[in-house]
C-alpha cells in the first residue's frame, strides 16, 4: 500500500492541525499512569491514529502495516515536533473566495472585540477555536477590493472556509494579531486606570464641594 506522507507543516491545513492537537491531548489524558506493555501499546495505537489522521488512510489499513513501514512513516512525521514557521500574509484565496486578514487590532470594531474575548475565554480551547479566532479579523473581499469589510453575520461560514488554510499561514497571523491585540488591551487597561483615577479625583472634588455647600446651608 502506497502512503503519501507529508514532510513539512506547509502542507498541513488548520483542519488537520486541530485534529492532530486534539489527538495528542486525548492520548496524553488516556496515557496517564500507564506503564510497561500497557504504555507501549497505548503509544503504538496513538501513532497509528496519528498516521491515519494525517494521511487520511483508514485506521484498519494503518494497523495492517508492518512495523518497518510504520516506523519509516513516523520518522517522516518528525517535523511535527518542530516549530510552525511561516510568513505573515494579509491576503489569501481559499475555496475560490478571497480574504483579507486584519493585522492591526486598532482597526477592529466592538463586535469583533467581544467575539475575540469569547473565543479566548477558555485557554485550553484556543487551538480548537483557531478558525473562529481567525475569522474575527478576516474580511471576505471581492477581486477589486483591497480589504473588503468584516461581516459578523457570515462569521461561521468564513470560519469553516479558513479550516482549509495551511497552518503555516494561520499561526503567524493569529500570533501576530494576538500580540498586537494584547498590547491594545494593556494600553486600554492603562488608559482605564488613568481615567478611573481622574474620575475618582473629580468625584472627590465634587463631594467636597457638595459637603461645603451642605455645611453652609445648615449654619
Amino acid at each position: 500500500m502506497k502512503v503519501n506522507v507529508p514532510t513539512s507543516w506547509e502542507v498541513i491545513t488548520l483542519r488537520k492541525y486541530q485534529a492532530i492537537t486534539a489527538l495528542f491531548k486525548d492520548a496524553t489524558i488516556k496515557g496517564e499512569g500507564l506503564e510497561g506493555d500497557a504504555k507501549e501499546l497505548h503509544d503504538y495505537h496513538t501513532e497509528c491514529a496519528l498516521i491515519s489522521t494525517i494521511t487520511d488512510i483508514d485506521m484498519d489499513d494503518v494497523l495492517s502495516l508492518h512495523r518497518g513501514a510504520h516506523n519509516a512513516i513516523m520518522n517522516e512525521l518528525g517535523f511535527l515536533s518542530s516549530p510552525i514557521v511561516g510568513k505573515l500574509k494579509t491576503r489569501q484565496k481559499v475555496n475560490g473566495k478571497r480574504y483579507y486578514f486584519e493585522n492591526n487590532a486598532k482597526n477592529i470594531n466592538g463586535g469583533q472585540w467581544i467575539t475575540i474575548m469569547h473565543f479566548l475565554k477558555d485557554e485550553k480551547k484556543v487551538d480548537d477555536n483557531l478558525h473562529n479566532l481567525l475569522a474575527c479579523f478576516t474580511n471576505r473581499r471581492k477581486w477589486y477590493e483591497r480589504k473588503g469589510k468584516y461581516e459578523g453575520k457570515i462569521h461561521d461560514e468564513i470560519a469553516i472556509d479558513l479550516l482549509d488554510i495551511p497552518i503555516t499561514v494561520v499561526k503567524p497571523l493569529t500570533d501576530f494579531f494576538l500580540k498586537d491585540w494584547l498590547k491594545s488591551v494593556k494600553n486600554m487597561a492603562v488608559y482605564l486606570e488613568i481615567k478611573g483615577n481622574q474620575l475618582k479625583r473629580q468625584a472627590e472634588r465634587q463631594l467636597a464641594r457638595s459637603k461645603v455647600s451642605t455645611d453652609g446651608s445648615t449654619q
